[in-house]
């Protein structure tokens, strides 16, 4: 190793190795030394890897972390030798201190996204989308819709997975329409990701260099719509008119999930009135919000643990094949011996409160036998120690809602496939085994008229689950980041600081933004976009830190935001896509489509050149 050492050293010109005792200058150009072609070579190895994370299974942050670490020992190495020990550590430094504002806000961001995504938010609304009975081409725009304002708040790599779910569970076998449904979300995505500093990381950036105020960025609105909507209005040509199956899958928000999103954005506004107002960094407005979510897990939580003895709409999904009601209440209008040899916990009543059927699941739940409880009013008795009327009672004598919450605590609700049925859940401490959590449902029994002739109950035990079941907890839904993609990010901005320490990055803004000219340059940022991803690209631009006008800082931030959306592999959307949708949305399928999807990029540049030109 030593030996090795000593030959890199040797290799090194002379002009680097010199020990003038001095600090390095900043005009020093170290673009054609050994160690700065080194480094080149670890970032450019490194980076290719990231595109084969799918096919390898090695996730992304790994090659780029060893790339940083090892080019910045270059980095080190080289200054030293040049009698300067202060530069390197000085420049580590301030690329870590880029890179800790960055993690903090997308760390909180991310935070308050799983903890929406754990309150069943994004569930919630795929369902409705899937359940209104929209047709393909309705569904088409709706979800590119969708993920172009949503994207502008989350961030495109969960508005593109929220949306593709809801396009593949539409499209069932159609893979033309999931293809091109997701070839859609990606670019709506990157487009409404491109006009907000909250979009994409690309826009953070610019925002928290200062380069472009918070409001500016809207002024790219416009372009952003048209980047989206040319390539969409011809892939919608391509869709025909069919009308995809109806689920019939229900998922409930759970509790807090209002207060949860009115924190987020309460926590947005933090963030921008520190920036705005106090001079402060985003970063720490965003760590105040994440205070806010603190404080209301406590409480959230605290809830969760009163509330699970008797609490059932803290619920998660539920579908038509999980309910036994349902199946039983289409079938007893025709009879209802059947319930008798049910494994299931079901009872009937009469109209008189009398037990008229008792299944073999409620004498497994309770230890008592048909024959005991059968023509008896005593059906209370296996569940309470004094007399008093059950669930099935309530709903016979059709008490009102709000007499029925005074004996649940207020935790029932009406049935969906039967409005004047009821659906709660208690915990019953005297059944046999100990205590129990029990989910209970009534609907009335009537005849052909209409008259309420009994009552049908189905009980499920839910103890297990509730056993397994974890009360919302912060540092799980921090521990649930996209820990991967912080320190890719981490890598990123290390290696590319490197690289600038080395006069890589001044040589290149000296080629493109000198060379080429702004408006050149910053077009070919969307392009390299898409090959290398937007978020290396970027970082380089702001570090070279060319001297430019407003418009043109806002050209680069829409060419970096949308120039991904080329190509399947040029944006976090994308590749999480081709994942999701493998097989059916491609590198291929994408790519047919990408000169659309270019007139879309070029018409967008020429609008915002139009529109904005007196920022240029």
């Amino acid at each position: 190793m030593r030996k090795l050492l000593l030959l890199l050293f040797i290799l090194i010109p002379q002009v680097v190795l010199a020990n003038t005792g001095h600090a390095v200058s900043d005009s020093v150009d170290l673009t054609h030394t050994f160690f700065g072609y080194a480094a080149i070579g670890l970032f450019v190895l490194g980076y290719a890897m990231v595109p084969l994370e799918n096919k390898i299974h090695l996730r992304k942050s790994k090659p780029v972390i060893l790339a940083a670490g090892l080019i910045w020992v270059l980095v080190a190495v080289t200054y030293a030798k040049m009698g300067d020990t202060h530069t390197a550590h000085e420049a580590v430094q301030h690329s870590l201190l880029e890179y800790a504002e960055l993690f903090l806000f997308l760390l909180v961001a991310m935070t308050y996204i799983n903890a929406l995504e754990e309150r069943n938010v994004f569930q919630s609304l795929r369902c409705y989308l899937v359940n209104k009975g929209f047709s393909l081409r309705a569904i088409f725009w709706i979800t590119g819709l969708l993920a172009f304002f949503i994207s502008p708040v989350a961030d495109n790599l969960t508005t593109a997975l929220l949306m593709g779910a809801v396009v593949m569970a539409v499209g069932g076998d159609n893979k033309k329409f999931i293809a091109l449904a997701c070839i859609n979300i990606v670019v709506a995505a990157n487009a409404g990701g491109a006009f907000s500093p909250f979009g994409d990381i690309t826009t953070l950036m610019v925002w928290q260099k200062g380069k472009v105020a918070f409001g500016q960025f809207f002024l790219i609105l416009i372009p952003s719509v048209v980047n989206w909507l040319v390539p969409a209005f011809f892939m919608n040509l391509a869709i025909g008119k069919a009308q995809p199956e109806v689920s019939d899958e229900v998922v409930r928000m759970k509790v807090g999930s209002i207060t949860l999103m009115a924190l987020f954005l309460l926590t947005i506004c933090t963030a921008v009135s520190f920036h705005n107002f106090l001079h402060l960094p985003p970063a720490a407005g965003m760590m105040l919000g994440l205070g806010y979510l603190g404080i209301f897990s406590y409480w959230l939580k605290r809830y969760e643990g009163r509330s699970e003895r008797y609490d059932s709409i803290l619920m998660s999904r539920v579908s038509s094949q999980d309910r036994p009601l349902q199946s039983l209440f289409n079938r007893k209008k025709k009879k209802i011996d059947f319930i008798n040899d049910l494994d299931e916990a079901v009872f009937a009543l009469d109209n008189d409160h009398i037990v008229t059927h008792w299944s073999k699941g409620m004498e497994t739940l309770t230890g008592v036998s048909s024959k005991e409880m059968v023509g008896t009013r005593d059906h209370w008795k296996p569940v309470y120690s004094k007399e008093r009327f059950l669930l099935a009672d309530l709903v016979l004598e059709q008490f009102p809602e709000k007499e029925i919450g005074k004996y649940y605590n207020g935790q029932q609700h009406r049935i969906d496939f039967a409005s004047d049925g009821y659906e709660t859940v208690g915990h019953y401490d005297n059944l046999p085994g100990g205590g129990k959590m029990l989910s209970m449902a009534a609907v009335p029994v009537k005849d052909k008229d209409g008259n309420i002739t009994g009552v049908i109950e189905v009980i499920q035990d839910l103890t297990s689950q509730v056993q397994r079941r974890q009360h919302f907890d912060l540092m799980q839904r921090i521990a649930q980041a996209e820990w991967d993609t912080l320190l890719f990010f981490y890598g990123v901005i290390l290696c590319v600081g490197g690289l600038s320490q080395f006069g890589y990055l001044a040589m290149l803004s000296q080629s493109m933004y000198q060379g080429m000219g702004a408006t050149t340059a910053n077009i070919l940022v969307g392009f390299l976009s898409a090959i290398v991803d937007n978020i290396p690209v970027m970082f380089a631009v702001l570090t070279m830190d060319p001297s430019m006008p407003l418009g043109q800082w806002l050209l680069a931030t829409l060419t970096a935001g949308t120039g991904g959306s080329l190509l399947s592999i040029g944006s976090a959307a994308g590749v999480a896509l081709m994942g999701s949708a493998r097989g059916t949305y491609t590198f291929g399928a994408h790519l047919k489509w990408a000169p659309i999807i270019a007139l879309g990029y070029g018409l967008s540049i020429m609008c915002h050149v139009a529109i904005n030109a007196a920022l240029f």
